[in-house]
């Protein structure tokens, strides 16, 4: 799964952040490269301890799990200077509401992600809640990278949407693993998977909602409606 991750990464961000910068188009504060950096970080963390487990390397492992809980905060902060920028850069109207609705949306992943991290650290000792506490987080932050492949397939119908259904659909490739090998759902799929999906369906609907709206100008601390 984590080496699936780090690819759908890979080929999400490469045709608007990679190739960009290579060409030395693309310009953005310093915290959306910080981001960026931290998120690729945390991908191949997250390979890297899969495999330390496998080989039994449980020391290292506690000792890099500490790092990876000081990462999910850096990511978590950085990924509010990173909604900040993006909302604020887009000066069409036709895009506003989206881009207001977008910035709650970031808030609440950045709680999210930090939540599931949260528990999977306070649930270290019950290795097979942890690591599939962890992965749900990952399944999470990997939706951006989701949704910048519409600028591969432009023909997908409603791409917001699409994209973030399978972007969530790799649940259902983790809850397939388990009634396979084991026979049964692990109940971290259940309460934390259904949580997680709960939230990205509020989301989808509510993104242009008044309520999203006021919230985000209150953030932003922005007065009129048209500011």
């Amino acid at each position: 799964m984590g080496a699936g991750f780090l690819a759908v990464a890979l080929v999400g961000f490469m045709g608007t952040y990679f190739v960009p910068m290579a060409r030395r188009s693309f310009h953005a504060p310093p915290v959306v490269h910080v981001h960026g950096a931290l998120l690729f970080g945390w991908l191949l963390l997250f390979i890297a301890q899969a495999r330390r487990v496998r080989q039994r390397r449980m020391p290292q492992h506690r000792y890099w799990g500490w790092a990876g809980a000081a990462m999910c905060v850096a990511i978590m902060a950085s990924g509010v200077g990173v909604g900040l920028f993006a909302t604020r850069r887009d000066p069409r109207r036709r895009r506003r509401r989206f881009r207001l609705g977008q910035f709650v949306n970031i808030l609440i992943e950045m709680l999210l992600f930090g939540a599931l991290v949260g528990a999977a650290v306070a649930m270290r000792r019950d290795g097979e809640s942890h690591k599939r506490l962890l992965l749900l987080a990952t399944i999470s932050a990997l939706a951006p990278a989701w949704l910048r492949l519409r600028h591969l397939l432009p023909g997908v119908p409603e791409p917001f949407v699409t994209f973030s259904i399978v972007a969530d659909s790799l649940l259902l490739v983790a809850i397939a693993r388990d009634w396979i090998v084991l026979r049964r759902v692990h109940p971290v799929y259940l309460w934390a998977g259904g949580a997680m999906l709960a939230v990205h369906a509020i989301e989808l609907l509510a993104i242009t909602s008044p309520p999203w709206l006021w919230l985000s100008r209150r953030l932003l601390g922005l007065t009129a409606p048209g500011s």
